[in-house]
C-alpha cells in the first residue's frame, strides 16, 4: 500500500500549473532526478524521506516561478513561447510537464501566452491528437474554449453557463458536459498550430479566442 499523500502535493501541482511549469524544471533547481519529483506527486507513487523537500518545492515554485513563467523572447515581430506536454482532450487528468518552445507572431498584446499539445478526441475535430493550442491569460466570456485547471488536473474544454450553472462542454457529442464549479480558466484558446504531411505547419489564429459556436467549421 503506498503512503499516504501529503497535503502539500496539490499545493505544489497547482502553482506548477499557474506558472505553466513543469516536474523537470522544478527538479533541475532542486537538483534531484524528475523521477523522483514525479513519484513524490503521484497518488500511488513514493513519500520523501524527508517531507520538508515539499516545502523546498513550494518555495522554489514561490521565488522562481512567475519569472520563469513571465520570460518570452521577441524579437522582429515574434514571440518565443513556452509548448508543455499533454493537455487531454477527453477527461480531465494530472500530467507531467516537459517543455519545448515555439515561434510565434507577436500581435503587440500584454498578454502572456504558452501552448499545449492535444491528446484525446472530445475536441475534435477542432483539435486533434498532435495540435499544439495557443492559450493567452485574457479573461474568457461565455462560450469560449479555455485552459482550465482544479487541484492539478487540467483540460481544454468550452466553458458556457454563469454562476451555479457553469459548465465545461467538449465540441465532440460523445463526451458529457460536467460542472465547471471547483475549476478555474487559466487562459482563452486563440491559436492552433497543427503539422501535416512532411512537417508542414499550419496556424489557424483566433483573434476573439476558440468559441463554442465554431465548433463545426473547418479550418
Amino acid at each position: 500500500m503506498s503512503a499516504q499523500p501529503d497535503s502539500r502535493v496539490r499545493t505544489v501541482e497547482s502553482l506548477l500549473l499557474k506558472y505553466g511549469l513543469s516536474n523537470r524544471w522544478l527538479a533541475k533547481k532542486l537538483g534531484v532526478n524528475h523521477t523522483s519529483i514525479n513519484s513524490w506527486l503521484s497518488e500511488d507513487g513514493s513519500r520523501p524521506r524527508d517531507p520538508r523537500v515539499y516545502d523546498q518545492m513550494i518555495d522554489t515554485l514561490m521565488a522562481h516561478g512567475p519569472s520563469e513563467r513571465n520570460l518570452e523572447l521577441r524579437r522582429a515581430g515574434v514571440r518565443v513561447i513556452p509548448i508543455y506536454a499533454g493537455i487531454p482532450a477527453g477527461n480531465p487528468s494530472s500530467n507531467n510537464m516537459d517543455v519545448e518552445y515555439e515561434e510565434v507572431l507577436d500581435w503587440g498584446s500584454d498578454f502572456q501566452r504558452w501552448g499545449r499539445i492535444i491528446t484525446g478526441y472530445s475536441m475534435a475535430e477542432m483539435l486533434l491528437p498532435g495540435d499544439i493550442a495557443i492559450f493567452e491569460d485574457r479573461r474568457y466570456e461565455t462560450g469560449d474554449v479555455v485552459h482550465a485547471y482544479m487541484d492539478g488536473e487540467d483540460c481544454v474544454k468550452a466553458i458556457r453557463g454563469n454562476g451555479e450553472a457553469v459548465m465545461l462542454y467538449s465540441f465532440n457529442e460523445d463526451y458529457e458536459p460536467f460542472s465547471a464549479i471547483g475549476w478555474k480558466a487559466k487562459g482563452v484558446l486563440v491559436q492552433r498550430i497543427r503539422r501535416g504531411p512532411y512537417g508542414v505547419k499550419s496556424v489557424v489564429d483566433f483573434p476573439h479566442g476558440l468559441k463554442w459556436a465554431m465548433r463545426r467549421e473547418s479550418f
